[in-house]
């Protein structure tokens, strides 16, 4: 356990990158100058039109909503390229990231401590971002909390009601909000229409919390057997949504962008470099182009996901990697770390990094059930 104690200090310090190299490297490349600039003068960018200033009536409120929302119009107006293809795989990731987020705060060993709170982490992520908010979630997850170190049955135990709505509540918490900002502007919206649609989704991990807490409340009764077996049922299903959300976002994000470079003959000639692989998924490096200046937000906001992406998704399936070796070694007496890392390797790059982790998850509450259930069979047997 003398590793164990040692883990948080990687994720807090995951979080310290993430908070250079997308804050500070944001700062010193002039995004930020950018965005204050369309904000003060209360335009939206690309299309020139008002930038709308006012959606609950509260200013420190609709000021923030109004910053965000000159952030991610050039993600959801088609304007570039290069970052709308990167946000097709970020989409699937955050949403798959944010369901093992969920599922982790439900579980009966983490019940009253800070990281049930899953909404407090995810309104952080919005604003301060999935990089740097993700890391110290899972950082104090290892710090506090005994499903990491000595999962259990009795420890790893979700509601069953809250498994079971996951797919539904995430279809209409995040990926319907989600779909909503690509509706064309102003071909079927208005522009000002299209940044309420934006300022609608910031607030998706409290959709998802709320939703989960009244499904809790009114259905647990009915879903009150959760002997391992069932649990084991209704997590295949939960599982087998995220890992299909982030798979299909990143196979498709990755073959368009490698088509570019296979088959070019299939792009008109300006979609060739901005679709490229490496223009697509590489970041500029902070500590050697400090002298980097972009030249309009699109630009900045895509090296700015970059490592929100890169830095977050590495937290993400580095923490899957601790507990699925955490339970093997307790379970089998063995981890088995090339096979482990093997499996990391090739799954990460077929369903992208979340993917990954996902499916370490999921091979950890396997293991944990199974022996349960393999435990219990065995007593009746007796």
């Amino acid at each position: 356990m003398g590793l164990a104690s040692y883990l948080p200090v990687v994720f807090f310090l995951l979080s310290g990158f993430a908070g250079f190299s997308i804050f500070v490297f944001s700062e010193n490349n002039g995004l930020f100058r950018l965005v204050e600039h369309f904000a003060d003068n209360k335009v939206l960018p690309g299309s020139g039109d008002p930038l709308r200033t006012v959606y609950t009536g509260f200013e420190p409120v609709d000021r923030l909503l109004s910053v965000l929302t000159v952030f991610f119009i050039p993600v959801v107006d088609g304007s570039n390229p290069s970052l709308f293809l990167h946000s097709v795989t970020f989409t699937g990731a955050f949403g798959s990231a944010w369901v093992l987020v969920v599922l982790e705060a439900w579980r009966k060993g983490n019940s009253s401590k800070m990281f049930s709170l899953p909404s407090i982490f995810g309104v952080a992520a919005q604003v301060a971002t999935f990089a740097v908010s993700t890391p110290i979630y899972f950082g104090l997850q290892l710090l506090a909390s005994d499903t990491s170190f000595q999962p259990t049955a009795k420890n790893i135990a979700i509601p069953r009601a809250v498994v079971n709505s996951i797919p539904i509540i995430f279809i209409l918490a995040y990926q319907v909000p989600s779909f909503s900002m690509l509706i064309p502007a102003p071909e079927i919206v208005t522009f000002d229409q299209k940044q309420t649609l934006v300022a609608l989704w910031q607030p998706w991990p409290v959709y998802v919390s709320i939703l989960l807490t009244v499904t809790s409340l009114l259905f647990s009764e009915s879903t009150s057997d959760n002997s391992p077996f069932k649990l084991r049922k209704s997590l295949r299903a939960a599982y087998t949504f995220a890992l299909t959300n982030s798979a299909l976002n990143h196979v498709v994000a990755w073959t368009v962008s490698l088509l570019t470079v296979a088959k070019p003959e299939f792009f008109n000639e300006d979609y060739l470099h901005s679709l490229h692989p490496a223009q697509v998924f590489t970041p500029y490096n902070p500590f050697t182009n400090g002298e980097l200046k972009v030249k309009d937000i699109g630009d900045g906001v895509h090296i700015f996901l970059q490592w929100d992406f890169l830095v977050g998704t590495t937290s993400v399936l580095l923490w899957a990697v601790t507990v699925n070796a955490f339970a093997r070694c307790k379970i089998q007496g063995k981890v088995g770390w090339f096979g482990l890392l093997f499996k990391v390797v090739t799954s990460a790059l077929l369903t992208g990094p979340v993917g990954a982790a996902v499916q370490l998850v999921w091979e950890r509450d396997e293991l944990v059930l199974d022996d349960e259930i393999i435990k219990s069979a065995a007593k009746k047997a007796l």
